[in-house]
């Protein structure tokens, strides 16, 4: 079993991915286990009571990353899945079930119309190495989701070949808000594929109980092979803050009969399955890469908050845990940027790090942010580090692929984005004018990274710094937000402190220069600034005038697709080009509470939500002193206004 934590709100965390001990689910022989199934101990908690007993619990998104491998004897069983159950003790049937349900001849009495028990509720992704037409399969290496039924909900190929007998990394994540799921494979546990190889929209709501045991299941049915998992990393996240869960008690665990094993301990079969019984052990370090983060963390404030104490010793090394996940060894990275060489300079990150592009022993292109192992560098690596570490990976986000430290250097390593950042592309001279279509893209992706940060993190992660420069270009021209130097990781419902206003003018909330109070909202107008500026090519201030102010003013006039970027020659879609603008009008909304959510603006963009109301003239900018003196701002736009402050 995993040594994990009782999963309470705001999550459970498994992980780092153990090694070095593989789960064998089955046997390479046709005389041995037919099925087989591997669970985490303990019950994970999936649904959270809200304070308001009449309202819905809340549910909780997980994702998880499994590394398996097939080896047929000489020929192949039905495949593996990752499994969400109910039961601890239940094990379906081989003959293509792979484990997750019982056939129609075993559950006639005791199953509802697809076949699962009644009192055991079951979600599955299946990876399937056997084409069973009665079973609708659609060939015999794909990848599907299963709810409660064997008859898939939905199917694709996978991307890769199940039955190529090597190591193959899968990556599954669920996102309740959304209610999507979401699988990606490849034959690189480093990678994630840019594109999910099954992406559902489904609703698992009426499927995950209060508990579930997350694990494994796998059966050869007429074949011979070997399933194993070789890691695994699993979590749950998306909960309300516990300080607002906690109105309502968290019901206790399930009762003992369904209490976790405390010790590898034979899974009990069914009485119809002639199989053996599966021993299985699954030894983790989750506890221990817990501890381990925690201790980093507090060390590193610790060390941040004496600087007197420094100027004597040494710099502290933050990471020196060799096989801590994400770890990467500081002579790999000097050999890649070749020794950080000037040559290998492509930018200088807002918290004055410098970025190198190098090339890893494996080939792949990187981008290294390295600091400076001191304040406010370090402070700065801290913030971004934990940062990324606090969300799973989002397609919209530059994603980080490892860390290192040394006595001097501080070092994230990022995926190369080759298409550079969105201010080099609208504002280059004599460059190719980027299209609309990738620019609409840009927009849409900026803004469902946002309300990814907002709402579906574990908590809320504030960007502090959006702006064209900070967007990255990948090689199809898709947009990815990255330079989470600035970022600030708050619990969902709770308010940052003040702290001195950073940024970039121009993109900056007006309440936020003001009062020093960073919000979700403040994070809308800085977007809704960067929506401006690619729709009209201008940059936030240019030749004295505020592109706000200005297209604001074409707003009143009722002229506002002029505001379009005329290098585009009226190549683009007028009604797109029409939300980007007006949704960039309602995020600089000058009064903070009449600016919309960023799931809100994802919906106006794609269509699929009315447009929020825009005043013909722009509201004047109305602020509140957080120490109730009068406001340090006077101008034409402030005086004689009241006066209130953004939460």
């Amino acid at each position: 079993h995993l040594v994990g934590e009782q999963p309470h709100a705001p999550g459970l965390r498994l992980g780092p991915p153990w090694r070095g001990v593989a789960v064998a689910l089955t046997t390479n022989s046709s005389d041995g286990i037919g099925a087989g199934r591997a669970l985490f101990s303990e019950p994970v908690r999936f649904l959270l009571p809200r304070p308001d007993p009449g309202a819905a619990p809340a549910q909780a998104s997980f994702s998880t990353r499994f590394t398996f491998r097939i080896t047929p004897s000489p020929s192949y069983g039905d495949g593996i899945a990752f499994v969400l159950t109910s039961s601890r003790a239940f094990l379906g049937a081989s003959n293509g079930f792979l484990g997750l349900f019982p056939s129609a001849s075993a559950s006639a009495s005791a199953s509802d119309d697809d076949g699962e028990p009644a009192d055991v509720h079951t979600v599955a992704v299946e990876l399937d190495t056997h084409r069973d037409v009665a079973l609708r399969d659609p060939d015999g290496n794909h990848v599907a989701l299963d709810a409660g039924s064997i008859f898939s909900v939905a199917s694709a190929s996978p991307g890769v070949d199940l039955k190529a007998g090597v190591p193959i990394t899968a990556w599954i994540e669920y996102r309740a808000p959304r209610r999507r799921l979401r699988a990606w494979l490849s034959y690189s546990s480093s990678r994630k594929p840019d594109k999910a190889a099954l992406s559902v929209d489904v609703d698992l709501s009426g499927l995950l109980l209060t508990y579930m045991y997350a694990g494994f299941s796998a059966s050869n049915g007429e074949g011979a092979a070997l399933h194993v998992v070789e890691s695994w990393t699993f979590r749950t996240f998306g909960f309300p803050n516990t300080s607002h869960a906690s109105a309502s008690p968290i019901p206790s665990p399930p009762p003992k009969d369904q209490a976790s094993l405390k010790s590898p301990l034979p899974l009990p079969l069914p009485k119809n399955h002639h199989h053996h019984n599966l021993f299985y052990t699954v030894l983790g370090g989750a506890l221990g890469g817990v501890v381990l983060l925690v201790l980093v963390v507090i060390s590193s404030i610790l060390w941040i908050r004496h600087p007197k104490r420094r100027t004597s010793e040494k710099p502290a090394v933050l990471f020196d845990d060799k096989n801590f996940r994400g770890m990467l060894s500081m002579e790999v990275v000097r050999a890649a940027t070749k020794d950080f060489g000037s040559e290998n300079v492509i930018g200088i990150g807002g918290s004055g790090a410098i970025v190198f592009q190098g090339v890893l022993p494996s080939g792949s292109r990187v981008a290294v942010k390295r600091f400076q192992a001191m304040w406010p560098c370090s402070k700065a690596f801290l913030s971004e580090l934990r940062a990324m570490l606090d969300c799973p990976h989002d397609p919209n986000l530059v994603p980080l692929l490892g860390w290192c430290s040394s006595e001097h250097d501080l070092v994230l390593v990022y995926e190369f984005m080759p298409n550079g950042n969105l201010d080099s592309a609208l504002h280059t001279k004599g460059g190719a004018i980027l299209p609309w279509e990738a620019r609409f893209g840009a927009v849409l992706g900026v803004a469902s990274a946002l309300t990814f940060l907002h709402d579906e993190c574990e908590h809320r992660i504030l960007h502090r710094d959006v702006k064209s420069s900070n967007v990255l270009l990948d090689a199809d021209f898709n947009a990815r937000l990255g330079d989470f130097g600035l970022a600030r990781v708050v619990s969902h419902g709770g308010v940052p402190l003040a702290t001195q206003p950073a940024g970039t003018l121009g993109y900056l909330a007006p309440e936020y220069v003001h009062s020093g109070v960073a919000s979700e909202r403040s994070d809308v107008y800085s977007f809704g600034v960067l929506a401006l500026e690619v729709a009209t090519g201008r940059r936030p201030t240019e030749k004295g005038t505020a592109v706000v102010d200005w297209v604001w003013s074409l707003w009143g006039r009722r002229r506002l697709v002029d505001a379009a970027d005329q290098r585009l020659q009226g190549r683009f879609v007028a009604e797109e080009m029409r939300r980007v603008l007006l949704v960039g009008l309602c995020c600089v909304h000058p009064d903070c509470r009449k600016r919309p959510g960023m799931r809100r603006v994802v919906r106006m963009l794609d269509g699929s939500a009315p447009m929020t109301l825009v005043p013909d003239k722009k509201p004047p900018v109305v602020l509140k002193s957080p120490l109730n003196q009068t406001s340090s701002v006077n101008t034409m736009d402030t005086m004689n206004t009241a006066f209130y402050s953004c939460r």
